[in-house]
């Protein structure tokens, strides 16, 4: 568990969650749809003075990567057919899917931290993001995040996370791999 502060009283708690953290905040996210498959999920809870309870601020949710994302030949060491790529995302890469703030603590750097502590502790080399957004929300870029933008505009941008280079972050996070 990884606590920080902000200028809230009291503190911030990182740690795994599971589904029903997501289920909890999912309206809060522009996107509609569940994630395919869940890898892990990562929650941020909010520890005011005085009290043992917590307030969920916000989830991450990892999931597998996705067959084909533009962007990802380019920069990972990925060799071979289809399939190969297949087998090697699926062993060495894990895609963030959902960064969600409950709008009672957003603008807090929660998301940041959250996407730094998930970098640091995937079980995976890699961590990917892909966003609409990330023209506009430097989001992942703040979190140390290698940007990869894609030759058409109107595509998404490609985020990417190397644990062995250890990206551009400060540690932030000392959570074991479960």
């Amino acid at each position: 568990m990884r606590h920080f502060r902000t200028i809230l009283p009291g503190h911030f708690e990182i740690e795994r969650g599971d589904v029903s953290d997501y289920a909890q905040l999912a309206r809060f996210h522009y996107a509609r749809t569940r994630p395919a498959i869940f890898a892990q999920i990562w929650r941020c809870v909010y520890v005011a003075p005085f009290t043992r309870a917590g307030s969920l601020a916000g989830v991450l949710v990892l999931t597998y990567p996705t067959r084909n994302a533009m962007g990802r030949r380019s920069v990972l060491p990925i060799r071979g057919s289809p399939g190969d790529e297949l087998k090697f995302v699926n062993e060495h890469v894990r895609t963030i899917s959902r960064v969600i703030v409950h709008p009672q603590f957003r603008s807090l750097g929660i998301s940041t931290r959250l996407i730094r502590c998930v970098c640091e502790s995937c079980n995976t080399r890699y961590v990917e993001a892909v966003a609409r957004m990330g023209r506009i929300h430097p989001l992942f870029d703040r979190a140390g995040m290698t940007r990869v933008e894609p030759t058409d505009e109107k595509r998404p941008v490609y985020f990417v996370f190397d644990r062995k280079k250890g990206g551009n972050t400060s540690p932030v996070c000392n959570i074991p791999n479960r």
